[in-house]
Formats: structure tokens, sequence, C-alpha cells
């Protein structure tokens, strides 16, 4: 029994040199319509985790600012508080900032705002004090949407313990 098998199978072609042409202009215009979208939607995620990033640094530096600060309520012989303090993070206007400067890796520490208060006005035993990091955000791809900026934020609050 003989069997016959077409030539496309075969692997060779019955399409002419004129349509073989004409399939590899289909090819660059898909091309030219899906690679700008690929392009966009791989900046975005690395956009996104860079967000994501900076977002974790701050929340983890946040509670490390509060472990410092609770221990210099006013039985620690180095008092802080209970005035408010507000201020970036690459300045010394408190003992607190250079203590958690390390836990900033990464981030532009003059972006980074730190704010330190108290929120009963006392800086007694079992009183809150509470560390919040800011920082603003200006994401790449949002230029398709107006090129907004957000603030990311890290906040922490504990009780004073000495």
């Amino acid at each position: 029994m003989l069997i016959h098998l077409p030539i496309s199978v075969c692997g060779e072609s019955r399409q002419s040199p004129k349509q073989k042409h004409s399939r590899r202009g289909a090819a660059l215009v898909e091309m030219a319509f899906v690679l700008p979208v690929f392009i966009v939607l791989v900046l975005g995620m690395l956009d996104l985790g860079i967000a994501v990033f900076r977002s974790h640094i701050l929340a983890h530096a946040a509670p490390e600012g509060s472990r410092r600060a609770i221990v210099h309520g006013s039985l620690s012989s180095e008092t802080w508080g209970p005035t408010a303090f507000e201020g970036t993070a690459d300045g010394d206007g408190h003992p607190l900032i250079p203590l958690i400067r390390p836990s900033l890796v990464g981030l532009d520490l003059s972006q980074v705002t730190v704010r330190i208060e108290w929120p009963e006005g006392s800086n007694a035993l079992q009183k809150p004090v509470r560390v919040t990091l800011t920082m603003p955000y200006h994401p790449a791809m949002t230029f398709i949407f107006g090129n907004p900026t957000f603030t990311l934020q890290g906040t922490s609050t504990m009780r004073i313990v000495h």
C-alpha cells in the first residue's frame, strides 16, 4: 500500500515567494501592535515592584523607630518627647534619626519625612509613642495617566516601657 503525503507535510511549501513576502509583512504589523503593549506591561511591573520595595522599607523602619523611642520615656536618663518632631531622615534634628537611618537602605533620605509624636501628650510609662515615615513616589510609567505622585507611608505605635 502506497501512502501519498502532501508536499507541505514533507517540509516543502506550496506558497509562492510573493505569498511568503506578504506573510512577513503581516508579522511585522502584528509585532508593531504587540511590542509596545508588552514593553509597557513589563516596565509597569518593574515600577510597581520598586514602589512595593520602598513601601516595605518604610513599613519595616517605622517599628524599628518605635522600639527605640519606647525606652526613652519620662523614667529614662535620656528623655524624648512629649513635643512632636518632624524632619527629614538626612538631618540630625532628633536622636532617633541616626538610629533608624540604617533601616532606610535604598531610599533617598532627603525625601523621607520622619514624624515622632506622643498622641496623648505625655511621655510617661505606658503612654503611646508613634513614629511615621513618609516619602513621595513618582512612578515612571504614569505619564500615561497624567504623572501623579503617590505618598508611601509606614507607621508604628507602641507603648513606652521605660
